[in-house]
Order: C-alpha cells, then structure tokens, then sequence
C-alpha cells in the first residue's frame, strides 16, 4: 500500500498502490476487489458459482471477454471462492470468512445440504512450451494440491507425471508414456486407453475427502502457440472427459478463432469446431467502473481526470488498458496539473503549456495504447478526429472551446461578431499545434487565450514521453 499524493498533500486516504493494482491477480488484490467489490461484480461471482455447483456430469465452460477485460481475475476470484467454500480445503479459516462473507449468498436453510467443490488453476500459455499439456495440467493439479509426493522440478516432465501417476494409481505409467512417444502408432493407440484409465484413476484419489467435483480453470489458452491450444482442446477432450470434472475456460472466443484458423486454415470453420469442446459459452459481464476508477483516484474533480476518463470511454478502455493509461498520464502530467503552488500555471511564456499538459497529453497517452496508427497521424499533422472525438460534443470540450473564441469570434450570432462553429475552432487549434510551421515571419499563433508556437508540439510530445522536467516517478 502507497499514498497517492493529491494538490501537493499527502492524502491519508490509503489506497492501492497504481503499479500493483494494474488488475494483478495477486491473492491480496483478489480479496481486496472482492471485499469492496470494486468491479461490481460479486453478484455475478455467486451466480457463476451456483452454475458451476449444478453440473452434473463432464462439462467444459467458456468465459468469453476481450484482453484485458478482466476474466483473470474473475476467474481467480472463482477458484477462490470454491476453495473457501469447501470445508475440506486447506485455506485458513480467517479468509476463507474474508472470501464468502464479502459475497451476496441467499441465506438457505440449514438442512439443505450444499456440494462441494475442488478448484485448481491453469495458465495454458505460461505453458505452452511443455511437451504433452495432458501430464503437465496433472503435473500443475498435484502442485497446487499439494498432494505429497516427492519429485524434482528439474526433471523430465514426462518422467515426473509418470512417476507421480505411477504411485497414485500403481500402474507402471512410465513405461505407457514411453510408449506414447514411440513411432508406432498400434502401440500408441493400444497404450493410450491404459493412460486414459489410469489418468481418471489419479481423478477418483485425488477427490476421495477433497470434494465432488474437480473445477479446472484454464486461463489465456487464446495466447498460446496454435499447435499448443489445439492440442490442448484436444488432449484434454479425449483423457480427461471425466464425469466428475468441470473445465472453465477463461478466453477471448474471436481470437481463438483466429488462433484454430493459423492452424487448420482460413477456411476452416472455428466457431463450430469449438462447439464440440464447449458445452456452454459465457460471456464475461462488463464491470461498472464507477468504484474501480474511484480506487484509482479518476474521481476527481480535477481537469486532468475528467479528461482522463473521457479517453477512457471514447476509446472503450478496457480495466487493464484503463489502469496503464492513468498511470502513463499521471507520471507525465499530475504534479504541474495538480499542485498550483509549485507549479505556475501561466508559466513564463503562456498559457499554452497549461492546455497542452492538461487537454493534449491524455490524448497521446490513449492514442498510443489503443491505436499506434491513429497516434501517428495524429501528431504527424494528418487527422484531427481523435481531438474532435474527445471535445466535439462534451462538457469539456464546451468549456475548452469557450476559451478558443477570439474576442471577435462567437458560436451563435451576435451582431459585431464572426459566426465559429465548435468543429472550426478545435480545427484551429490542431493545426496550431500539429500542423502550422512556423517560418517566414511567422513566430506564433493566438487562439483566444493561449499562445502556440513551433515549440508547442515539441512540448506536448515531450510531456507525454514521461521523460519531461514536469514527470513525477513516486506517484
């Protein structure tokens, strides 16, 4: 935990430290999430668990959300709350209360018996350079278990899951494993009902005293290696179809898709190859934000973070994204923002850095994480759009645009005066910044109150580079 630092004070409000709280699922994040549900989205963490609670046999899930929208941590939050949940697991008594009773469960009456369930995690693609995923989602099941048995991490994997396998089951599956590797493909098929066999046998010990039901969560499969998430699907349809597993599936669907397609073809049908691995499809809720920005201090009535969340909404952020932004922005640009005392806002030569740190900075900042392109032609002089994007129609950009108007200029018709339209005057003001060169004679330009010249898109770019005299690292 951190002090943020607001109007040059220390804040006593302690909040979470903006390097962590980048939606790392670290077990303190997760439960702090949860016990403020800062998200907003422990009423659907009930519901998916009750979900999970009424399979009846093998079942596969699919939690389908965009990068970064936050399916990690809902499904890490889920792990948690089956394990908390289950009377059996290891997990201090202490937070498994700091889990459930942070969670809107009905009340039920007291004789209603409740199932239980074992849960367990999987990064398919912090993996995907394993060998067989089989034996190493087994190899990852064991770890996390903490099912004692002896073995070297350093060891051949093949080896390890055999070994382990072997002494749950007593079977001699090294020598089936060596036989999977083998180029005989009778021998293979022959040997691969013997693993099939003793695979659902490490099942059945692994839940006798643990649970009913084992739930596997398998995370970020859309980023592995084409011939890994398929062979995963795969492996995992044809060994592990077990009546007493449930595997979720933490993915972005449209990027699998594209990840089945580089490896059976463009034409290849991926929606419904994936139908035959999934028996449901969810999509992931959209988290209100209202609380989560209010943790990252966006609820501020200052200029910088209203800015900040326009950005935000107008190029649909999502938590990760949003997290990053604020921080890049804030690094470049709070302190001169934020702290009139030590920094001037007229500074010696204008009122234009004041706008330019304040209404040009947040733009680069998004610009480059949404869309490099756009951020390209933008600062290059060739489209104004993200600018009127952001000010055209807002409350910002009303108050913005009222400070462009020369003192001959107006937006409605006043006799004496020239007829501006809003579009016109932020026009105007890209140019100013991005487009004008200032030679022959021609050393500034005045839009209303603020002053531009050919330091002013050095300036901007220089602030958003975080890099600049007005950068602060300790926030």
């Amino acid at each position: 935990m951190r002090r943020l630092h607001i109007n040059g004070k220390n804040n006593t409000k302690e909040r979470m430290d903006m390097n962590s709280f980048e939606l790392i699922p670290t077990e303190e994040n997760l439960i702090h999430t949860l016990n403020k549900d800062l998200l907003k989205r422990n009423k659907d963490l009930v519901r998916f668990y009750d979900l999970i609670l009424a399979q009846e046999g093998a079942s596969s899930i699919a939690i389908d959300g965009r990068w970064g929208s936050g399916k990690t941590f809902f499904v890490k939050q889920s792990m948690l709350l089956i394990n908390a949940k289950n009377p059996m697991s290891d997990m201090d008594d202490e937070k498994k209360a700091s889990i459930v009773y942070a969670l809107p469960f009905p009340k039920k009456a007291e004789d209603v018996p409740e199932n239980y369930d074992v849960a367990v995690y999987y990064d398919a693609w912090e993996n995907d350079n394993d060998t067989d995923p089989v034996l190493s989602l087994v190899y990852e099941i064991i770890k996390q278990l903490g099912i004692n048995y002896a073995f070297d991490d350093n060891s051949n994997e093949f080896k390890l899951a055999g070994s382990v396998l072997e002494a749950l089951t007593g079977r001699n599956i090294n020598g089936i494993i060596e036989n999977l590797k083998s180029e005989n493909p009778l021998t293979k098929i022959n040997e691969e009902k013997d693993l099939h066999e003793n695979i659902k046998k490490f099942f059945t010990e692994l839940l006798v005293e643990r649970g009913n039901r084992l739930v596997v969560f398998i995370d970020e499969l859309d980023r592995c290696k084409p011939s890994y998430a398929v062979q995963l699907l795969e492996r995992i349809k044809h060994y592990l179809c077990d009546d007493r597993i449930t595997f979720v599936f933490s993915v972005n669907l449209g990027e699998l898709q594209h990840t089945i397609k580089h490896y059976y073809g463009n034409t290849f049908d991926a929606c419904r190859y994936l139908d035959r691995f999934f028996d449901m499809r969810i999509s992931l809720p959209p988290a209100d934000k209202t609380a989560f920005y209010r943790e990252m201090g966006l609820d501020s009535s200052y200029g910088l973070e209203k800015i900040s969340r326009k950005v935000i909404d107008t190029y649909n952020m999502e938590l990760r994204e949003a997290t990053r932004f604020y921080r890049q922005v804030k690094t470049a640009a709070y302190e001169p923002t934020h702290d009139s005392g030590k920094w001037d806002f007229a500074f010696s030569d204008g009122k234009g850095k004041q706008l330019l740190l304040m209404y040009i900075t947040p733009i680069l900042v998004g610009l480059k994480i949404v869309n490099i392109s756009l951020y390209n032609d933008f600062v290059n002089g060739k489209n104004s759009k993200p600018l009127m994007d952001i000010y055209k129609e807002s409350d910002l950009g009303d108050w913005l645009c009222s400070k462009l108007l020369n003192r001959n200029e107006a937006y409605e018709e006043i006799e004496g005066k020239t007829l501006v339209t809003v579009e016109q005057k932020l026009q105007s003001l890209y140019e100013a910044i991005f487009v004008t060169e200032y030679t022959n004679g021609v050393y500034h330009t005045m839009i209303g109150d603020y002053e531009f010249d050919s330091n002013s898109k050095r300036f901007v770019r220089s602030i958003e580079s975080m890099l600049s005299v007005y950068a602060d690292y300790e926030l």
